[in-house]
């Protein structure tokens, strides 16, 4: 679902007004100098949602190619799920800035994600980074999680603070740590390897199924 398809409650802010009240390269820790590192050129809008935002049930966000203008999405205030999110974007790199804390049941940030937490995140179970060149995530208060399960490394993943959970790598190559994640994940995810295990785990959590081992 588009960013506009999960909120309407999103407020349009002039580019220069944004730009100085929501800096992305801060937010990114400085990881994104410019914006046009992002769109090859100035967003076309920043929407800020004023206050935080709770949403009951799953969140499964993203942009397409073509579906929306270059935008920079700001909630100035915390993001709470009741329930499993996921951050996919294709082709487009669309920011999404969280100013206070994001709290979700699961979070897996996907493809060319870009999230920016200025508070802490926390995980009740498995957070999964499957990152492009392009994709991010980038917390800058406290982080916990029941595990964190990274199945590419070519984005960037920052923690300015050590997150708390236990780390599993799992790459196409033989790698010492995926004995590990099978050991900590519920039984079955990587039985066919790491081509469908994030949509395997989205699945699950949808279906409301245990994403780790007791």
């Amino acid at each position: 679902m588009s960013f506009e398809q999960w909120s309407t409650r999103w407020e349009s802010v002039s580019l220069p007004e944004a730009a100085e009240r929501y800096d992305i390269g801060e937010a990114s820790d400085n990881q994104v100098e410019d914006l046009e590192d992002l769109f090859g050129d100035e967003p076309e809008r920043y929407f800020v949602h004023h206050g935080d935002l709770t949403i009951d049930g799953p969140l499964s966000i993203g942009n397409d190619p073509g579906l929306a203008p270059d935008t920079v999405y700001v909630i100035d205030g915390d993001l709470t799920v009741n329930g499993p999110m996921r951050f996919v974007n294709a082709d487009v790199y669309t920011p999404l800035y969280v100013t206070g804390s994001v709290t979700a049941q699961h979070l897996l940030c996907l493809m060319d994600s870009n999230l920016f937490i200025g508070g802490s995140l926390t995980v009740g179970g498995l957070l999964t980074t499957e990152l492009s060149d392009m994709g991010m995530l980038v917390v800058h208060g406290a982080a916990t999680a029941g595990a964190w399960l990274e199945t590419w490394d070519r984005g960037e993943v920052t923690f300015v603070d050590e997150l708390k959970a236990r780390r599993l790598r799992v790459s196409d190559g033989d790698d010492a740590d995926a004995d590990d994640a099978v050991d900590i994940l519920s039984p079955g995810f990587l039985d066919g390897g790491i081509d469908n295990v994030s949509e395997e785990l989205w699945k699950a959590a949808l279906e409301g199924r245990p994403l780790l081992r007791p």
